[in-house]
């Protein structure tokens, strides 16, 4: 009976630890160095990320930029921001294409390729893996 128990008591602290790795954030969130937005909530985030916040409170234009539909970063950001899949998203955007209301933001291939974009555009906001060294770029803090 000991055994058992043990082998049970091991078995749900091996899940509760499992479960802590999975739902780390696989992701930051960055911007151009000038932008003076220190922290913003996940609502926020899908907003500028989707264009449905199409500036900053400092009136600057906002530039979102994604990673490919085929990344581990996107997918998990897309879960954790948007409530929604890669798939989902991606028919919202075929939707406000139809529609005429906007177009999908840039898709990059690489987290280099998204610090590159966010450098050179002052209204950008973007997300790289939370392994990337964030050269050159502002990380926001998520509420």
């Amino acid at each position: 009976m000991k055994t058992t128990y043990r082998i049970f008591l091991i078995t749900i602290w091996m899940l509760i630890g499992f479960s802590f790795v999975v739902s780390a954030q696989q992701y930051k969130i960055i911007v151009h160095n000038s932008n003076t937005t220190a922290n913003l909530s996940k609502k926020q985030v899908s907003a500028y990320l989707l264009k449905r916040k199409t500036r900053w409170p400092d009136k600057k234009r906002v530039y979102p930029v994604d990673l490919s539909s085929r990344s581990s970063v996107r997918i998990s950001f897309s879960k954790e921001i948007h409530r929604k899949s890669v798939s989902q998203v991606r028919a919202f955007w075929q939707q406000s294409v139809f529609a005429g209301k906007a177009s999908p933001p840039s898709e990059k291939n690489n987290d280099q390729a998204v610090i590159q974009y966010v450098k050179t555009h002052q209204g950008a906001i973007g997300y790289i893996s939370n392994k990337t060294k964030a050269t050159g770029v502002k990380v926001i803090n998520i509420k």
